[in-house]
């Protein structure tokens, strides 16, 4: 049996200077999957990723997306940040539209890559329940549960081209508890659909979504930038559902781009 890795009690990066740009990461990942960004970003914004209670000690721990809009904001609040761009992938952005709907004081714009607004299906529900619901018990992530994730996670030229990428993060998935997956799972599998609230959402947006992800249809992106008031929507070709890492230099491009053209948080001159 593979040895589970010691968690840390909390896990930031705080860099760089200018507007603030937080950064949530999606399911079996953490904060360096925004390293790409972070590098680049930080030279115009304060950036901040953390890794999510599931890369923690308290992992285990998420019951509902509630907890992890809290957990935003006390990253935020920590570090004197009281407006800022948000930027979520996957669950990461489940929990992004969660906090501008209720605290859309505090977001001053949207970042959603990977991610959806619609509830899940019964269908997708049994699923992923018949594949995670057992995950709440001692010991690490079953191999067969990372064989699964390894063709949600990773687009097909990521599972062709980039070994390097699939090995770093399966090595890490191998060593995590499962009970951190499952906490994981049980905060967004009862997500609602928030697709009409999106109307709700008036500051900018940009939807980024691979070509080929696997994990959550592009179609899902559309819709999004469908309801969403003031939204930029850039598909990002040859990426899968870790589009940040799989195509890091079109990601960070689009981020860049939209920053400095939308200045989200300033007021037009």
């Amino acid at each position: 049996m593979a040895a589970i890795a010691p968690l840390p009690d909390t896990d930031v990066a705080d860099t760089g200077h200018g507007p603030p740009v937080l950064l949530s990461h999606g399911t079996l990942l953490d904060r360096t999957m925004f390293l790409p960004q972070t590098e680049v970003l930080s030279e115009d914004h304060r950036t901040v990723a953390w890794t999510s209670r599931a890369g923690t000690t308290r992992y285990g721990t998420e019951r509902s997306l509630d907890d992890l809009v809290d957990d935003t904001l006390a990253v935020a609040d920590t570090a004197g940040i009281d407006r800022f761009v948000l930027a979520g992938m996957s669950v990461g952005g489940f929990m992004a539209v969660e906090l501008a709907l209720r605290y859309p004081e505090r977001v001053a714009g949207l970042v959603l890559m990977a991610t959806r607004s619609a509830a899940y299906t019964d269908r997708e529900r049994r699923e992923f329940g018949a594949l995670l619901e057992p995950l709440d018990i001692d010991g690490p992530i079953p191999e067969s549960v990372i064989d699964a994730f390894r063709s949600v996670i990773f687009g097909e030229r990521a599972l062709t081209d980039r070994p390097e990428l699939i090995e770093r993060w399966t090595t890490a998935w191998r060593a995590r508890p499962a009970r951190s997956l499952y906490g994981e799972y049980r905060s967004w599998i009862d997500k609602p659909d928030r697709t009409a609230d999106l109307a709700r959402i008036t500051v900018p947006a940009l939807v980024l979504h691979g070509e080929d992800d696997r994990g959550i249809d592009l179609e899902h992106a559309r819709v999004m930038h469908a309801h969403l008031p003031d939204s930029t929507y850039v598909p990002i070709p040859g990426a899968g559902h870790l589009l940040a890492e799989e195509q890091p230099e079109a990601v960070t491009a689009a981020l860049s781009d939209w920053l400095r053209a939308v200045r989200p948080g300033e007021e037009p001159a």
